[in-house]
């Protein structure tokens, strides 16, 4: 019986690593993170304590929704269709038009 070569294994997903911090560097793990995918998909994580996220997806188009309390909401597209790994840094910041501190 002869050998057959099988093709590599497909990876089970695509890598992104999302780094969230505020405008002093600071990371923020209570973020809200909400990856959206093109078939519907959507995927709520966690930030750990340095405000990072670790992930794998299929390959595909995604929109990637970060809010914390105090700061504005960022979105930004996030392109996994050549299942490269990607790393994104979000850097939050103050949210002054709605803050407690307002005196308007």
């Amino acid at each position: 019986m002869a050998a057959v070569a099988q093709p590599p294994a497909k990876p089970s997903g695509c890598s992104f690593h999302l780094a969230i911090t505020d405008e002093d560097g600071k990371a923020l793990p209570k973020a809200f993170v909400l990856v959206h995918g093109e078939h519907g998909i959507n995927q709520q994580f966690t930030p750990d304590k340095n405000g990072q996220v670790k992930a794998s997806l299929h390959a595909g188009m995604y929109d990637v929704f970060v809010s914390a309390m105090g700061f504005v909401p960022q979105a930004q597209i996030l392109d996994l269709r050549s299942c490269k790994p990607v790393n994104v840094n979000l850097m939050l910041t103050i949210d002054s038009e709605h803050s407690d501190n307002d005196t308007n």
